[in-house]
């Protein structure tokens, strides 16, 4: 499985020189998330690689084939293999389904391919592709610095997560360009990061702000408290202790709102979708 990631805390707390921006963020990884095979089409052949899975993201523009790139030039092992992908995690809702398919890739190709690389080689391949994929090389919970790939492994008591998946599409480099996002936060200091009053997130005021229809949704939802965003997506989330009160959750959802039910990685439970 590729799993699905949430954001239970993102502050910004500067903008950088290089245009990029400085985070403190709390990364908890779910138990959840797209399905990928990967099957050897050919022993003996130039390490080609074909996705299936994808109807409108060009080749060249997807982290799979991009990570295949990067590991070519190493590999040991000439052979071609067919990805294929079942996509649960929406495109654009903050939950990092490119960036885990992109760790995927780079992990089992590594051994596929016979490159050797260790983890640390990865994960510096992994921040080629984009900030959130060395968190999935890591492959648990964690605190986050710089630019999100500063990783320090954390445990969070968030055993339960009833995510909401709205049909909207969120433009990451719209919100970091946005000019009403605060960039000023206070990094938390590591004995508060437990805190659950503390986990805010810097995007979402903004984009409640500039997202009427997302706006509107959170309106709806004033009876499941708090309610929080994550990452810079349009999936929202809300811990809950116990599955009983995530389902009881879920089965108050407004009609139509897609939702599933999970628990954080180290749970090893298996989610259950919902359609309202």
């Amino acid at each position: 499985m590729s799993p699905a990631k949430i954001n239970l805390m993102l502050r910004i707390l500067g903008q950088r020189e290089d245009g990029y921006h400085n985070l403190q963020t709390l990364f908890q990884i779910l138990d959840w998330g797209d399905d990928m095979t990967f099957q050897q089409v050919n022993q003996n052949g130039q390490c080609q690689i074909r996705i299936t899975g994808f109807n409108d993201v060009p080749e060249e523009q997807n982290l799979i084939h991009q990570a295949a790139q990067l590991l070519r030039p190493m590999a040991r092992k000439q052979s071609d293999w067919l990805i294929d992908v079942n996509k649960r995690i929406p495109q654009g809702a903050g939950l990092g389904g490119g960036s885990s398919n992109a760790a995927m890739t780079l992990l089992m190709m590594n051994g596929y391919w016979d490159c050797g690389l260790c983890q640390e080689r990865l994960l510096q391949l992994g921040n080629q592709l984009g900030a959130d994929v060395p968190l999935f090389i890591h492959g648990r919970a964690a605190l986050a610095g710089g630019t999100g790939n500063e990783l320090i492994s954390c445990q969070f008591d968030t055993p339960w997560v009833l995510l909401l998946l709205p049909d909207i599409h969120i433009s990451t480099a719209r919100l970091f360009q946005h000019n009403d996002l605060r960039r000023n936060q206070q990094c938390i200091d590591t004995a508060l990061l437990h805190h659950q009053d503390l986990w805010i997130n810097d995007f979402f005021p903004l984009l409640l702000s500039i997202d009427q229809s997302l706006r509107q949704l959170y309106q709806q939802l004033h009876h499941l408290n708090p309610v929080r965003l994550s990452g810079t997506g349009s999936a929202m989330f809300v811990l809950c202790k116990s599955r009983a009160e995530a389902e009881a959750a879920q089965s108050q959802l407004p009609q139509g709102l897609r939702s599933v039910v999970v628990q954080a990685k180290a749970a090893h439970s298996t989610g259950v979708e919902k359609n309202q």
